[in-house]
């Protein structure tokens, strides 16, 4: 089942339990024209996520950088990276992803594999994402191995599980013996990613309410003039722009999951004029409430 639907906490955590208990990995292939505004939301969880484009082109954008990705490419983005994507032109992306928890690689967490090979590379945080293009022959085998289990995990024979681990661990080896730099893990996090969420946390529990850069400065206790610049940096956003587009969000997702009147809809996520809010509506996703709602 894919999800195009993203749901959040406050923190910006996704809610999703991917795969199950006794296989902590699931295999999505979903194309941006069926996400809520044409993209993949800022969020973020525990799991590994390894995305392979086979059409159209996206921008990965996370806290501090971002990369170009077309098809062809992949990209490994790191547990507990708070990361969007979003499509670049006019062709509809699409992405074969597994969002897979840590210990499907390395095993139990007092497993030698887990702890010299895997442990690292999560709590490296220096490393939110890494970019593997068929230019490079060590890194097109590695894509290999990712199109090979995403093969094994639509063709769910009798021993599908062992086949996709094979081929995910094989990917792991490559990428751990050619960058062994990503090894080296710097454990003490990210400054700047967490004062991100704190923003976000703050932002994504109150946007209901009348905000002003000021109280959310206050949230993540630094200056109207930081908050502006991490926005600027991180989101590629200014703080109102962000908080604008986040009740849009929300309010396309009332629109989608709820009967409620629009009128209600738009006091439900902070606007108090409903005329202004069918407009910006109406930008954001080239369409009226209305006519949102009825496709």
């Amino acid at each position: 089942m894919q999800i195009y639907n993203i749901q959040t906490d406050a923190e910006g955590r996704e809610l999703t339990h991917h795969g199950f208990d006794d296989f902590p990995c699931a295999f999505y292939d979903e194309r941006f024209s069926e996400f809520i505004g044409g993209e993949v939301p800022w969020h973020w969880h525990d799991e590994i996520e390894l995305v392979q484009v086979v059409a159209g082109s996206t921008l990965l954008e996370c806290v501090g950088g971002s990369t170009p990705l077309t098809v062809g490419d992949a990209v490994f983005v790191n547990a507990g990276t708070l990361h969007k994507m979003t499509q670049i032109g006019e062709q509809d992306c699409r992405i074969l992803n597994f969002v897979l928890a840590p210990q499907l690689i390395g095993g139990a967490k007092n497993s030698r594999v887990y702890k010299h090979y895997v442990y690292p590379v999560i709590t490296n945080s220096e490393l939110p994402y890494y970019k593997f293009s068929a230019n490079s022959p060590w890194q097109s085998r590695a894509i290999k191995e990712l199109e090979q289990a995403f093969a094994a995990s639509q063709q769910k024979n009798a021993t599908y599980e062992l086949a996709v681990n094979l081929h995910l661990m094989r990917f792991w080896q490559l990428f751990c013996e050619n960058q062994p730099s990503i090894l080296a893990s710097s454990q003490v996090s990210s400054v700047q990613q967490g004062r991100v969420q704190a923003l976000l946390g703050f932002i994504h529990q109150h946007y209901r309410d009348s905000l002003s850069t000021a109280d959310m400065s206050k949230a993540a206790n630094i200056s109207e003039s930081e908050c502006y610049r991490l926005f600027s940096s991180a989101l590629k956003s200014s703080p109102n722009q962000y908080l604008l587009h986040y009740r849009l969000q929300q309010a396309a997702n009332q629109l989608i999951e709820s009967s409620r009147p629009i009128t209600e809809v738009a006091h439900n996520v902070g606007f108090n004029c409903p005329a202004y809010f069918a407009k910006r509506f109406k930008q954001a996703y080239g369409k009226t409430p209305k006519q949102f709602r009825s496709e």
